[in-house]
């Protein structure tokens, strides 16, 4: 396999890298993000969804289908099948598989507790070819896991922890390289002692793994407890910790959780139809697919939805644009969006940023 056909490299978290580079270029949609389904069983406390077992299902699978043709005949290349855990929808597979006979390449986010079952794990790798498999494990530390889940008051199930690692073991098994897999962290501060980098250290050297490290914010996770939220040298510590070990022959992606040209050819629509520019935004600004189709959605909001203005690094807000790390990261759109209110605002969360300039300016 060459490294070209390894999803995940640069944090672009796409094969076809190089391809994926021109369409952002070009200022077009590489990955269509579905939220197919809100349940979940992981119940992580920070959850910007608020998945339990008994959330919403999502749209059905007639509108999914139509949403999988439209994204075809405008020229997209991966389906991010999100949630909740998408294995928690009885036609996960199905809808797969009508993705994959589109040509569609399709991307797992799931909690990886259901890749336990040998058969769900099995299907996964069939229907993933050529696409990645992101599981969801904070810690392999049984205390700091029951911290972080079970719901307002209550202690996570550490079980959970055995049955995510028997799922990646699962995956491996069935053929999946590990390259083409990804763990996600949520970085809260009881992760910023070291359990974080222990843990990109651990899903790295047992398995080969990269993790993606998507920061904590109590403006998003409202139903969290405030003082996870990282400080700014907690954050430069655990995300330059993850560039040196996960990609240390490229340049730095900065406090994103993935580079800019993810998020920069990415749309998602979320489980109750809503178009955003990334899933951790809940906003209603570019309109619903249940009132007008996704090709016209996109058409009239595209500028925003992509941040097209950000591909001339004049237009990239506060210091960005003579920032290192302006060449894969334009800082993270759900910071700038949460925190400054605007979707093209400079993040504040960045440990390059430094507001003191901005004044002077």
């Amino acid at each position: 396999m060459r490294r070209e056909d390894i999803p995940l490299k640069h944090a672009g978290m796409a094969s076809e890298f190089e391809l994926q580079k021109q369409y952002f270029d070009e200022g077009k949609i590489f990955i269509l993000q579905i939220e197919s389904t809100l349940r979940c069983n992981q119940l992580c406390d920070y959850c910007y969804a608020g998945s339990t077992p008994d959330s919403p299902q999502g749209m059905d699978s007639g509108k999914i289908k139509e949403l999988l043709d439209a994204a075809s005949k405008i020229g997209v290349r991966m389906i991010d099948w999100l949630g909740g855990d998408p294995f928690l929808r009885k036609d996960w597979y199905e809808l797969c598989k009508y993705a994959s006979n589109l040509r569609l390449i399709n991307n797992i986010w799931t909690s990886g507790i259901p890749l336990a079952n040998p058969r769900i794990a099995k299907k996964a790798v069939e229907v993933t070819d050529g696409g990645f498999i992101s599981t969801h494990l904070d810690t392999i530390n049984p205390e700091l896991y029951s911290i972080l889940h079970g719901g307002e008051g209550c202690d996570g199930d550490s079980k959970n922890i055995e049955l995510i690692l028997k799922g990646i073991v699962n995956v491996l098994s069935e053929g999946k390289n590990p390259g083409a897999m990804v763990n996600c962290i949520t970085y809260t501060s009881p992760l910023a002692d070291g359990d974080a980098k222990r843990m990109i250290f651990y899903m790295q050297e047992e398995f080969g793994i990269k993790s993606c490290l998507t920061l904590f914010n109590p403006v998003i996770h409202r139903n969290a407890n405030a003082s996870w939220e990282p400080t700014i040298s907690q954050i430069e510590d655990a995300f330059i910790y993850r560039d040196k070990l996960n990609y240390p022959d490229d340049p730095s992606c900065g406090p994103m959780d993935v580079s800019k040209f993810y998020c920069g050819t990415v749309i998602c629509v979320t489980y109750d139809g809503w178009i955003t520019p990334c899933s951790v935004i809940r906003t209603q600004e570019f309109g619903n697919v249940n009132n007008e189709k996704l090709e016209v959605l996109i058409e009239k909001h595209k500028k925003r939805l992509l941040f097209l203005d950000f591909r001339d690094l004049s237009k990239l807000p506060g210091n960005c644009g003579n920032c290192v790390n302006n060449s894969y990261c334009f800082g993270c759109r759900s910071s700038a969006y949460y925190y400054e209110g605007d979707i093209l605002a400079t993040d504040p969360k960045c440990y390059q940023f430094t507001p003191n300039l901005l004044k002077e300016e």
